[in-house]
């Protein structure tokens, strides 16, 4: 039964978040947890299911010329050793801690979509001080969510915004970003060790193949799925609300 939650989850979570443009990284893990899973092996599946939906993603802004490669290769370059370093620290922290840093990162992302979800200044530089920063800003952001299992969306579109990218392109380099924090977050975790889920009478490797089937399958539909009725606007809302509450929820069961 857990499996087939599991299978689920990865299948609904791809759909709605593709009508977002964005990989479900951030509610994947709490979700997985919440299945059963050890928040340790939630990780670097919720991390896998994050790469699978935001390369499809990304596949359509490239052919659509948003991804700026000037932002995003020095933070691609920077963010995978800081994932690979997370992924090493969070197998030597208190699972407990990674929750609770779990839920202050959700109640981040939710309050900056409800109250700050447009960026009111930038800064003023050149091309070559705004790559620095980019690259700069990688290795933490990198490490960061690899720790907690998200792509990093949170911190990566907020940056782009405050270098002057308008939305729509900074969105388009954070999803395309997020593919490669993603993969060496997932290859980090797998490296030091993650515990099986035999319990569920089903092998790990047979786990994220059905999991990754059903996040391609739910990505495909949630892209073809007309959402006309509903603005994008009233859906971030109602995504930043479910990140509060799944927030509290976490916060709820530490204590």
């Amino acid at each position: 039964m857990e499996v087939i939650i599991l299978v689920l989850i990865s299948f609904l979570v791809a759909v709605l978040f593709s009508l977002l443009g964005l990989g479900g990284g951030i509610i994947y893990t709490p979700l997985f947890y919440w299945a059963g899973l050890d928040i340790l092996t939630a990780i670097p599946i919720a991390l896998l299911m994050n790469m699978l939906s935001t390369a499809s993603s990304s596949v359509t802004y490239l052919k659509q010329r948003l991804v700026d490669t000037k932002a995003a290769i020095p933070i691609i370059l920077t963010s995978i050793p800081g994932a690979l370093a997370g992924a090493y620290i969070a197998r030597r922290m208190d699972p407990l801690f990674i929750v609770l840093l779990l839920s202050i990162v959700l109640f981040i992302a939710g309050l900056r979509i409800l109250l700050y979800n447009s960026i009111g200044f930038s800064v003023r530089s050149g091309e070559k001080e705004k790559m620095m920063l980019c690259g700069g800003s990688g290795f933490f952001i990198g490490m960061v969510s690899s720790i907690v299992g998200i792509g990093g969306g949170i911190f990566i579109v907020p940056l782009l915004l405050v270098l002057g990218y308008e939305t729509k392109k900074a969105t388009a380099t954070s999803t395309f970003v997020i593919v490669f924090i993603s993969l060496a977050g997932f290859l980090g975790h797998m490296i030091q060790g993650v515990k099986g889920v035999e319990n569920m009478g089903i092998s790990l490797f047979n786990l994220l193949l059905f999991a990754g089937a059903a996040t391609v399958i739910g990505a495909q539909v949630g892209s073809r799925l007309i959402f006309n009725r509903i603005s994008g606007k009233k859906i971030e809302q109602i995504f930043a609300l479910v990140l509060l509450l799944v927030g509290i929820k976490l916060l709820y069961g530490l204590f």
